[in-house]
């Protein structure tokens, strides 16, 4: 049995160097070596986002490249692939053309070994800043910075180089945000200009996820819930409505399907004189975040 790393990719003449023509074929029959494209061969172990990137020709980066190492993916996310600017004919394992609806491909420069399957944790960073819109884009920072994926300097160095567009500084990031579904609902209520205080602890209650004007507090349930769960945050919502707070409590598919509506009922919610009650915002298929 050949070990082959499974982070890099290796070209025929690498492998016969190793094996046998006749033990290189057996090996390729036993599933132990992969032929990703022509000429081009990886370990069994690769992960399949980058073996898929590592066949039409590129290596993974962006989100696709940072979520291999723990950080928030954005829901439906396609695969986004690093491919020279002057790559051609790329193909997807079968044999077709690749589309767009294939993979979402950075035509840059491959400045990294040839051998990488994929990009550096800082150059997908760098790809990230360029291609997402900035709720996605600052929802992946913080769990790069909550992962320890790159040093917080390293980090905001990336960001202050930043395009424009983003209106992006350091400080827009926060790696106390537990899940990226939590940084959306974070970013846009800071946008709407309402004050956002993040993993804030109330005694009696523990710890909540975001406090809005001092008073509203939101919940977000990036997870399937489970019958103790339920009755758990039950619990807590009404001793936080016995303190005063308004809670509004929203899942993932209500986030991902629908922020302005969170936003809307948040603003709402902190215009009332007199909270009290709960407010549950919940859609059907939400799961994860």
């Amino acid at each position: 049995m050949i070990a082959l790393d499974p982070r890099r990719l290796y070209s025929r003449q690498e492998l016969l160097e190793q094996l046998s023509r006749r033990a290189l074929a057996g090996a390729i029959d036993r599933g132990e070596v992969i032929r990703a494209r022509r000429g081009v061969y990886v370990s069994k172990w690769m992960s399949e986002p980058a073996r898929r990137a590592a066949t039409v020709g590129g290596r993974l980066t962006c989100v696709s490249a940072l979520a291999l190492l723990g950080c928030f993916e954005p829901p439906g996310a396609r695969l986004h692939a690093q491919v020279a600017p002057d790559a051609s004919r790329l193909r997807l394992p079968a044999g077709q053309p690749l589309g767009a609806r294939d993979a979402v491909l950075h035509w840059v420069p491959l400045d990294e070994p040839p051998h990488t399957t994929v990009v550096s944790p800082a150059g997908a960073v760098r790809q990230l800043l360029r291609c997402q819109p900035r709720p996605l884009a600052i929802a992946v920072l913080d769990s790069v910075r909550r992962q320890r994926v790159l040093a917080p300097a390293q980090i905001d160095d990336l960001v202050r180089c930043a395009p424009r567009r983003l209106h992006l500084v350091p400080a827009h990031l926060d790696g106390r945000s537990e899940s990226g579904i939590e940084s959306l609902v974070r970013v846009a209520l800071l946008d709407a200009g309402l004050t956002v205080d993040v993993q804030v602890v109330i005694p009696g209650v523990g710890r909540v996820d975001l406090v809005i004007e001092g008073r509203v507090v939101v919940e977000v349930d990036g997870r399937e819930w489970h019958r103790g769960e339920q009755e758990r945050d039950y619990w807590r919502d009404l001793e936080l409505a016995r303190r005063g707070y308004v809670v509004v409590r929203v899942d993932y598919a209500l986030v991902v399907s629908n922020i302005d509506s969170v936003v809307d009922a948040v603003i709402r919610a902190t215009s009332r004189r007199a909270p009290a009650g709960v407010h549950v915002l919940r859609r059907t298929g939400g799961a994860g975040g």
